[in-house]
C-alpha cells in the first residue's frame, strides 16, 4: 500500500479515538480512569503524528501538534495529583491528604468549564493531506527509515545535561514511550522486536516513576505540605529511581546499537 493511503487511515482511527475517550470521560465526571484513558488516546496519537511527521504536510502536522498538546496538557495538573495521591497516599498525613484534595476540587470545577470549548475540536473530522513530494513512496520502506532515525536520535548521549540529568532522562523516556507505542500500533507482529519493547518498557516505567518523584517534590515546595514521612520517603525513591533508569537508559541504548548495525 502507498504512503497516501496508509498513513491517513492509520491517524484516522486515533483522531476518532481521542473524540471516542473525550466523550468517556465526561461520562465519567473526570473520574481518574477517565482523565487517564483520555490522555492515552492522544499519547497514542501524537506518537503516530510525530512517527509520521516526515510525510505530512506542514499545516495539516502543526494543526493537530498544537491541539492535540492543548487537549493533554488541559488535564495534566490534575492526573498529576492523582497520581501523587495513588502513589504515595498511604504515607501522607491526613492535613496533606486534606490539602491536596482541596487543591483538586477547583481544578475538576474549571475543566468542566473548560469542556464545551474542548467539544469544538472534533478530531475525527480533520482531513490529513501527504506532501506531494511523498504521495508514492513505499510505506515499508519509510517506515524502516523512520524507525532507524529514531533509534540514532535515542542512543545519542551526548545531548544529556550532567547538570539535570532527570531532565534528560524524562527526554529520553518520552522518545522510548512514543518509540514504544509505534511498536505497538504499527509494527505488532515482528518478534525481532520483543527483547527491545521489554527493555522499553522497563526503562520508561523507572524514568516515570523518576519523572513523577520529581514533580511531587516540587509540589511540596509548591503548595507547602509539611509531611516529613512523605519528603523522605520521595528523597529515598529519587535516588534509587535515578540510579536505575540510567542503568536501563544504557542497556536499552546497548541494543538500539546492536539494531542500527545490521
Amino acid at each position: 500500500m502507498k504512503s497516501e493511503t496508509r498513513i491517513p487511515q492509520n491517524l484516522k482511527k486515533h483522531l476518532e479515538d481521542i473524540d471516542l475517550y473525550f466523550a468517556k470521560m465526561l461520562e465519567s465526571d473526570f473520574s481518574h480512569k477517565g482523565i487517564h484513558e483520555y490522555r492515552e488516546s492522544i499519547r497514542r496519537f501524537r506518537a503516530i503524528l510525530f512517527f509520521y511527521e516526515p510525510f505530512i504536510k506542514n499545516a495539516d502536522y502543526t494543526t493537530l501538534d498544537k491541539i492535540s498538546k492543548m487537549h493533554f496538557n488541559a488535564t495534566s495538573l490534575i492526573r498529576e495529583l492523582d497520581v501523587f495521591e495513588e502513589s504515595y497516599g498511604h504515607i501522607m498525613n491526613e492535613a496533606t491528604v486534606v490539602k491536596i484534595n482541596k487543591i483538586k476540587a477547583p481544578l475538576k470545577d474549571t475543566l468542566r468549564a473548560n469542556a464545551e470549548k474542548m467539544k469544538e475540536a472534533t478530531f475525527g473530522t480533520f482531513e490529513i493531506h501527504i506532501k506531494q513530494n511523498m504521495e508514492l513512496k513505499a510505506y515499508d520502506e519509510f517506515e524502516k527509515m523512520r524507525q532507524a532515525e529514531l533509534f540514532e536520535v535515542f542512543v545519542e548521549r551526548s545531548a544529556f545535561d550532567q547538570e539535570n540529568v532527570e531532565k534528560s532522562i524524562h527526554a529520553k523516556r518520552m522518545l522510548a514511550k512514543k518509540i514504544r507505542y509505534i511498536h505497538c500500533l504499527l509494527m505488532p507482529k515482528k518478534e525481532d522486536l520483543k527483547q527491545l519493547n521489554n527493555l522499553l518498557d522497563a526503562f520508561q516505567m523507572v524514568a516515570k516513576a523518576l519523572h513523577d518523584v520529581c514533580v511531587n517534590l516540587r509540589f511540596i515546595g509548591y503548595y507547602e505540605l509539611d509531611d516529613q514521612a512523605l519528603l523522605d520517603e520521595l528523597v529515598k525513591d529519587h535516588a534509587a529511581y535515578l540510579k536505575k533508569a540510567d542503568y536501563l537508559f544504557e542497556r536499552v541504548r546497548e541494543v538500539f546499537e546492536s539494531y542500527l548495525a545490521f
